[in-house]
């Protein structure tokens, strides 16, 4: 009888530790499926074992797209990290939706321009990770510490930028300043993460004041209408009135050569008319005198014959022009 139970309870414990083994092989099964992981196309991944990146060498430490193993959750993490994707955070630090000034500071969100103005400012941030091994040891909640960043970096260029600029002309230049110092700080963090773009989606006064200020805005932006329409006017003025300035030159020029040209043939043809005169005095006066009638009989059209000549029988008959 007792050889028979002791019979019976190798039986049972043989069956135990034969079930017992296929329970560790399916354990160790799931535990090596669990450990496989995806990367995607769009992303790369360290591990993390106990809290320190696996890997010796940065090739090692960042997985690329593709399958991997890992061990355990317990001890080791996958960070999956989106590197080629454009990421995008909105910033309401500075804005808060229907504020007025009598709102709590918490729930308003605004600024102080340098001026001594109230802005409200709705900011988007675009960036992407750019060292996925820093991003991973040192990033915990990306969205709240660029937040603060940026927010702080915003207050500070504001300061010192007159309300005016700041609605109008100088957007630009502040939101390119404020990535530019964000950054600078980003890098001394190391928090692996580059600036793309930072925009001002909203920038308007407290709502008691919006009325004056879009009054002041539409006059700035009539000011800089009129301006620029002076200088285009400006630019197309000037050189129309110097091209003019230059053709009453040239023209004046040509005139005085003309002028000296016929003055110097007419001084020339009376110079030599002179010496034929000194010459034969009758015969030269007499052809000129001929010369200037018939143009004149040319413009009246008559004839005329001239009395005998004293002391002789010779008339000087004068052709008839008339047609």
């Amino acid at each position: 009888m007792k050889k028979k139970s002791i019979e019976i309870f190798e039986g049972f414990l043989n069956a135990g530790i034969k079930y017992l083994k296929w329970a560790l092989v399916v354990a160790v099964a799931i535990i090596l499926l669990t450990g496989i992981y995806k990367v995607d196309s769009s992303e790369v991944a360290v591990v993390l074992r106990f809290g320190a990146i696996t890997g010796e060498t940065r090739e090692e430490q960042i997985k690329q797209p593709g399958l991997h193993f890992s061990l355990p959750n317990f001890i080791d993490e996958v960070v999956k990290i989106p590197v080629e994707r454009i990421q995008e955070l909105s910033v309401g630090t500075l804005y808060g939706t229907g504020a007025t000034i009598g709102n709590p500071v918490q729930t308003n969100g605004y600024a102080i321009t340098g001026d001594s103005n109230i802005v409200r400012l709705d900011i988007v941030l675009k960036y992407k990770v750019s060292d996925p091994v820093a991003y991973a040891l040192r990033v915990n909640d990306i969205s709240t510490t660029l937040n603060g960043i940026i927010t702080s970096e915003m207050t500070a260029m504001i300061t010192k930028t007159a309300v005016d600029d700041v609605l109008t002309t100088e957007k630009s230049a502040l939101t390119s300043q404020t990535m530019k110092n964000a950054q600078s700080v980003i890098d001394r963090t190391g928090l692996g993460v580059t600036l793309t773009n930072i925009e001002l989606t909203v920038v308007t006064p407290p709502t008691e004041a919006i009325d004056a200020f879009n009054k002041a805005t539409t006059a700035s932006v009539q000011k800089q209408t009129l301006i620029q329409q002076a200088k285009d006017y400006e630019e197309s003025a000037i050189p129309a009135a110097e091209a003019k300035s230059k053709q009453l030159v040239d023209d004046a020029n040509a005139a005085q050569s003309a002028a000296v040209a016929k003055a110097t043939s007419i001084t020339e043809e009376f110079k030599g008319l002179y010496l034929q005169y000194q010459q034969n005095p009758e015969v030269v006066k007499n052809g000129v005198f001929r010369s200037r009638v018939a143009k004149i009989l040319q413009q009246s059209g008559a004839t005329i014959v001239t009395p005998d000549s004293p002391g002789g029988t010779t008339r000087v008959v004068l052709p008839n022009t008339k047609k």
